[in-house]
């Protein structure tokens, strides 16, 4: 008598079957009842807490102290908490303007340093925009600065004398 025979077990049977018990596991989670998983409450969890507060500004004083784009890690001088415009008006002084029909020219001291701009010119990254009757004004990517004419000082130095103090 003869019996059947059975087929030959190849390898690629055995690699396709294990192949299709991986999917079938890796697709098991999303597939399966949720059996046996706890109840969901009807209230949802309360909120997370909020942000706290922050500290007071005078806790961050070292970043302004020592800034990090800095070379030498030092504040720039004339830089102050007034803004970027901050640091042109303590630098320059507005010592004359001559403005007429045609002619808009202002003239700035830098120190002992003397000299003129008009309308168009370059000043430390700033571009003259108006030249008027009384003032420069003066505009970067970080806003807009103006340089006033300030009245001559009594003892004709251009520096202010030092402030008296209280006792």
């Amino acid at each position: 008598m003869n019996l059947p025979r059975l087929p030959v077990l190849r390898l690629d049977h055995l690699l396709g079957a294990s192949l299709a018990l991986l999917a079938a596991l890796a697709l098991w989670p999303w597939f399966a009842p949720d059996a046996g998983s706890a109840p969901r409450p009807e209230n949802p969890a309360a909120p997370p807490p909020g942000l706290s507060a922050l500290p007071p500004a005078t806790a961050f004083s070292a970043i302004v102290d020592r800034p990090l784009f800095s070379p030498t890690r030092r504040p720039v001088p004339g830089a102050g908490s007034g803004g970027p415009a901050a640091g042109l008006e303590a630098r320059y002084h507005l010592l004359g303007l001559v403005v007429s029909e045609t002619v808009h020219r202002a003239w700035l001291a830098d120190g002992e340093r003397h000299f003129e701009l008009g309308e168009g010119d370059k000043l430390d990254g700033w571009t003259v925009t108006r030249i008027e009757q009384d003032r420069m004004v003066l505009a970067s990517p970080a806003g807009e600065a103006v340089l006033s004419l300030r009245p001559p000082l009594e003892d004709g130095t251009g520096k202010e004398p030092p402030k008296k103090t209280a006792q």
